[in-house]
């Protein structure tokens, strides 16, 4: 049994940075630890190797969700099991949701999380190759690579994008508006940029820094109200001043009811022993359900050539490694766009990811298409359907029951029509239009509002976006407080996208870092 004044459950985006920023202490004993493995493959590193690694048992969590949609099917939600957790296998697209996202967090009784304050701290995170300006920062631990120009299909999608209105920007997040241009990525010289890569891995060297990897916690340990350790069933691992949860918004909440922190219902069913109730822990949890477009291309042009057939992937991927350039540097999907599903609307609440390549026409069909094709999915960036995640047993090798109630509501059916016929507007437009044979997914037949909705929950998936099971708040409602801190237990907080009480816009690796790089603030201060 040793003891640690931090310890850090969790080397995901969130745990490696407050690993890297309390480590930075000599006199604070840090440990994290990890139920994954070390991240030295090189699959790991090759931008688009994600593709093999998310769904791949030995390097990700497969999580299956209860049935939905009119298959009744289910669907995995795959999480990094690795050090750098899903940023070391997630599609590296680096955005950083939008000033009213944050504003409106603090408004909801949060200080401390607004734009003024979350903003200087991506600065000081991000080595952007664009420069530095007053919403960027260069010299941080992050690198942040953006495409000049690509190839001749996104270069027409852009053009495409900015003929319904869109604006053709070099920076995607340096304005809030409508926009289309080039996905930033956590990229450097064609290689990932992991949590683990950017923060870990300079902080390692350091002496009061202990990584453990491959060991799986299974429950919180305390003394009265306090929190004083972790164990895994056979190793006990203590702290002296503070345990951290950063396990993600699938794996927190299934350890806090494990260790009888839930609500009471949920906890009794399965004979957990209630320790603090929380009625929240483990609901409220939202998703981006996203929506595919696909088009056929009149000639053999975008990514399929390269990407298709294993023959090709080797070609593709000797060229890769003797440059580091090409179709495998890039991150999962090339371009970026931002929009308003309708004019009505006072800012963009659809988020659209163009690439030129296209998937399998099948259900549920993710291999590459050997003809040629592009694709375009999007997602409403807010939506206000609420799903769960809750223990369906005291037994901590099984995996959680997800509930994700995709498009329950009007707000989130209405807006995903409408950004689905903008898609269709965009490659409508030239000059796309003129490098196109036809819509391949849904197909053109499919224009009924139900025959939409129903294409997407067949075909479209989860985006790995899910947040908000162990909501911060201003009461007692909330099972964490502004500070992180879980109410009712002492000396334990909470710093993974469960504590978001509302979605930051978009992708959530870069929010979950900037948060962490402010979470070790307020541990530092409280202190």
């Amino acid at each position: 049994m040793t003891s640690y004044d931090y310890v850090i459950v969790g080397a995901g985006s969130a745990g490696c940075v407050l690993a890297d920023k309390l480590s930075a202490d000599p006199s604070c004993q840090v440990l994290l630890i990890e139920a994954g493995g070390g991240d030295r493959n090189p699959v790991f590193h090759i931008p688009k190797a994600f593709a093999f690694t998310i769904e791949h048992p030995t390097y990700s969590w497969q999580y299956q969700t209860e049935p939905f949609g009119p298959l009744n099917q289910t669907e995995k939600w795959s999480r990094g099991r690795v050090l750098g957790g899903s940023s070391a296998i997630n599609g590296m697209v680096y955005n950083r949701g939008m000033q009213a996202d944050w504003d409106g967090i603090a408004e909801l009784g949060n200080p401390g999380w607004g734009w003024a304050d979350i903003l200087p701290i991506y600065r000081s995170i991000e080595d952007h190759e664009l420069g530095s300006s007053a919403t960027r920062g260069t010299g941080g631990p992050l690198h942040i690579s953006v495409q000049r120009k690509g190839e001749e299909v996104s270069e027409a999608l852009i053009e495409s994008g900015t003929n319904i209105g869109l604006k053709r920007v070099e920076d995607i997040n340096d304005a809030d508006d409508e926009r289309i241009g080039y996905g930033p990525g956590t990229i450097k010289n064609g290689l990932r940029q992991s949590a683990a890569k950017a923060f870990l891995r300079p902080a390692i060297k350091r002496s009061n820094l202990t990584v453990l990897t491959d060991t799986t916690i299974t429950k919180i340990l305390c003394d009265g109200d306090d929190a004083i350790g972790v164990t895994d069933g056979s190793s006990q691992y203590l702290a002296r001043r503070e345990v951290i949860l950063s396990l993600g918004c699938l794996a927190t909440p299934q350890l806090l009811e494990l260790s009888g922190i839930g609500s009471k219902s949920v906890l009794d069913e399965v004979g957990i022993d209630v320790r603090v109730a929380h009625d929240r822990i483990g609901e409220g949890v939202r998703e981006h359900r996203w929506y595919p477009l696909q088009m056929r291309l009149n000639s053999d042009i975008g990514y399929n050539r390269f990407l298709a057939t294993p023959g090709r992937q080797a070609i593709t991927g000797m060229k890769y490694l003797a440059t580091r350039k090409g179709p495998l540097s890039t991150p999962a999907y090339d371009i970026l766009a931002f929009l308003k599903s309708s004019p009505e609307v006072t800012r963009p609440d659809a988020q659209l990811l163009l690439t030129p390549f296209s998937m399998g026409a099948a259900p549920l069909d993710l291999g590459l298409e050997r003809r040629p094709g592009l694709s375009i999915i999007g997602y409403p960036l807010r939506p206000t359907s609420l799903g769960s995640i809750h223990v369906r047993s005291k037994d901590p090798k099984v995996l959680p029951r997800i509930v994700p109630n995709y498009v329950d509501t009007g707000y989130d059916r209405k807006v995903t029509l409408d950004m689905f016929r903008r898609m269709r507007d965009i490659v409508a437009q030239l000059p796309i239009a003129d490098m196109l044979l036809a819509e391949t997914m849904p197909g053109a037949a499919v224009q009924d509002d139900q025959g939409l909705i129903d294409n997407g929950l067949i075909n479209g998936g989860t985006s790995y976006h899910a947040s908000g099971a162990v909501p911060m708040g201003a009461d007692d409602s909330y099972p964490v407080d502004a500070r992180l801190r879980v109410r009712g237990v002492g000396r334990l907080r909470v710093m993974d996208a469960s504590v978001l009480p509302r979605m930051v816009a978009g992708n959530l690796n870069g929010p979950m870092m900037a948060m962490a790089y402010r979470a070790a603030q307020l541990i530092l201060e409280d202190a």
